[in-house]
């Protein structure tokens, strides 16, 4: 039995719901409601599905990505995204933790409504742009042109009074209403950005390009770590019901064997039997071959999980070195392409951040590309050595230390002081190129 549903995924990532209170468990068949209600008290969780979401999450967010941004109004944008005071950073790396479970988020790129006759009356009224976030479960429909881009989409939501309301937006003007008709609107107005003000973020590629609604990235682990709870529940009472022996005690006739009917000996199991042909008391225990299977396919659909989120090289097996080579490429092959994925989120929330705001987005923004595990002394011989043996062209050289300096560094400074670094950096180039034209 496989599940797939938003709930189901959420559940299976932070193991609540189905999974805590052990509504996820197939009951077996003839299987007394009364066992299965034991069988859910005693069942545990093992939460891969967190374990290897945060894996990579962990990996994808240990640098910031490079951003070199000219449009002043992005870069005060990015330093508090949602009006919570979150940072551009956070909020991706919290936003694609949920595109993971779901498949896809929607970013709504939102401005309050309201005038303001300066950009300074603006600011102090707040009214600028915002993030919000829809879920898959959320999206009521949504419709596209013959090029394959957003014309419209429509969101269902719940209010906190219990009540429904559609969020409606096209390329001119947006919509809330208490039916998907529009028939009894709420409030209604036009933004003019000539787009959709509304950024798909996908942790997989829908497989058709007129889709806006992408599979799951964590859907076939959640699975398997569904089928390994059902596992690890049924070994639990299999151990419980058959794993203690059984105690057999020799009887002459049934008077004897009645004389001991409420006998507790050992693990309370006793079996009289009739000695006539000889024999003694001893135990008797039930075969090993049941809960080795189990554990045996226990062990199976944890390799399974490892093997499916590209985490081999992770585990306890002796490979070559080529083999975990390989499957560290995979693992960075995988990064890479989430990485791609905000970045193009990103550079669509920055351009309509600016159309809000009636100025054109100016900047470049990079996510990681390698997420290789780099041996930073053998980096920095490397480095010293392609400087000093003056390989590399003066240009090269700024470079160079630039990423040197990200490599030590990065995980101790935030983005403003690693600007400043580089612009210090990009200075004592140009100075030493002077420097060296002179002489000349």
């Amino acid at each position: 039995m496989a599940l797939q549903g938003e709930k189901f995924l959420i559940d299976a990532y932070e193991g609540k719901g189905g999974f805590l209170d052990g509504s996820y468990l197939i009951p077996h068949p003839r299987e007394s409601k009364e066992k299965l209600e034991k069988r859910k008290k005693l069942a545990t969780y093992p939460n891969y599905v967190k374990k290897v979401v945060d894996s990579y999450l962990s990996h994808l967010f240990k640098k910031s990505p490079i951003r070199s941004i000219e449009t002043q109004e992005y870069q005060e944008f990015i330093q508090d995204v949602d009006k919570q005071g979150t940072y551009i950073d956070d909020f991706m790396r919290r936003r694609f933790k949920l595109a993971m479970i779901t498949g896809t988020i929607y970013i709504i790129v939102d401005k309050p409504s309201g005038k303001a006759k300066t950009k300074l009356e603006e600011k102090k009224l707040g009214l600028r742009p915002y993030l919000a976030v829809r879920t898959p479960s959320q999206l009521y429909k949504y419709t596209s042109d013959s090029y394959g881009r957003l014309s419209s989409i429509t969101f269902i939501e719940t209010q906190p009074d219990g009540t429904t309301i559609y969020r409606y937006f096209d390329t001119e003007k947006w919509v809330i209403s208490t039916d998907p008709e529009q028939k009894e609107i709420e409030g209604e107005g036009k933004h003019n950005l000539g787009v959709v003000p509304v950024v798909p973020l996908h942790s997989t590629d829908p497989l058709l390009p007129t889709e806006i609604k992408a599979t799951p990235w964590i859907l076939d682990i959640a699975n398997l770590n569904f089928d390994l709870y059902n596992a690890r529940s049924e070994l639990k009472e299999l151990l419980r019901n058959q794993t203690f022996s059984i105690f057999t005690i020799p009887v002459k006739d049934q008077a004897d064997a009645e004389n001991l009917k409420d006998l507790t000996i050992s693990t309370e199991n006793a079996i009289p039997y009739n000695p006539e042909g000889g024999g003694k008391p001893d135990y008797v225990a039930p075969p090993p071959d049941p809960a080795e299977i189990y554990m045996k396919y226990i062990t199976t659909l944890i390799d399974h999980i490892y093997r499916l989120a590209n985490l081999e090289f992770t585990g306890g097996v002796q490979k070559s070195g080529i083999a975990k080579e390989y499957d560290w490429l995979e693992f960075n092959r995988t990064l890479t392409s989430f990485a791609l994925q905000c970045e193009q989120a990103e550079y669509r929330i920055a351009e309509l951040v600016c159309k809000w705001q009636e100025v054109e987005f100016k900047g470049y923004i990079q996510y990681p590309r390698d997420f290789a595990i780099k041996d930073l002394a053998e980096e920095l011989e490397i480095g010293m050595n392609a400087i000093t043996s003056q390989i590399l062209p003066p240009t090269g050289v700024v470079e160079l230390r630039k990423e040197l300096t990200r490599d030590m560094l990065g995980e101790f400074v935030d983005d403003k002081l690693m600007e400043q670094m580089d612009s210090e950096i990009e200075k004592e180039g140009q100075s030493y190129n002077a420097r060296i034209r002179d002489e000349i």
